[in-house]
């Protein structure tokens, strides 16, 4: 079931022009940022920079990404879940004995996808510097797996806001809310002179720059896997006690 509400909520997504001008608009957005890296490192110029070429593409070229996927992701699942609400069509999935879960799964699912084909994207030019430039893949692979469970992460927090409140456009700016406060909520610690604290831990951007810098840690890994879970299940628990009102 989760499979077949992922295949129609990506077939939909994939018929109207907004995924493939997302992809297009983002390829040459990434092209440009990887272009204007690599000048920089050409010529006599090259060896006064601070930082080494692979250092360079994971804070620009990823950082690029990362704030592509905050600002589609959380707008995306808003617009996914909330035409099902305006619309009535998730009263009607209710009533076909659809279970909630199944329905968040397969929208999770489906919105993946093409966000995952985007943060693929970097990669995916990184890859023409082999042979030709030392590529560090590893920093690179774990890079991309940052940006993959950060989509995981925008994604379930877009669908938690969707619940809450019919209006898209008002889900997507409580998820950037949601986001932006998990982001610099480390900062309350730094106020208080603390190293580790729970507030820290509770900062998303916190574990991605491990990830960033080629650092795959098993803690950061659960950190992205359990919030999004945790997002998951109050979305769930949210649409259950609207669907029984």
């Amino acid at each position: 079931m989760i499979l077949v509400i992922a295949r129609h909520e990506l077939g939909a997504l994939f018929q109207t022009p907004l995924a493939w001008i997302l992809l297009a608009a983002m390829q040459l957005l990434f092209a440009w940022v990887f272009l204007e890296v690599l000048d920089q490192y050409q010529g006599i110029i090259a060896p006064e920079l601070e930082i080494g070429l692979n250092s360079a593409l994971a804070e620009r070229l990823y950082g690029a990404a990362l704030l592509l996927l905050l600002l589609i992701a959380p707008l995306l699942a808003a617009r996914s879940l909330g035409q099902d609400q305006q619309l009535g069509t998730d009263q009607l999935l209710g009533s076909a004995a659809v279970p909630i879960n199944a329905i968040l799964l397969g929208k999770l699912l489906a919105l993946l996808v093409p966000l995952w084909l985007l943060a693929l994207l970097p990669l995916l030019l990184i890859a023409g510097l082999i042979g030709a430039s030392p590529v560090d893949l590893g920093l690179f692979v774990a890079a991309t797996l940052g940006l993959w469970l950060s989509a995981l992460l925008f994604t379930s927090v877009g669908l938690l806001t969707a619940s809450l409140v019919r209006q898209p456009t008002l889900a997507a700016i409580l998820g950037y809310a949601v986001l932006i406060m998990l982001s610099l909520i480390h900062d309350a610690d730094q106020l208080a002179a603390l190293q580790l604290s729970l507030l820290d831990w509770l900062s998303w951007s916190q574990h991605l720059v491990w990830l960033f810098n080629g650092v795959a840690r098993l803690s950061d890994l659960s950190y992205f896997v359990l919030m999004s879970t945790l997002f998951l299940a109050l979305a769930e628990r949210q649409l259950a006690n609207r669907q029984l009102g």
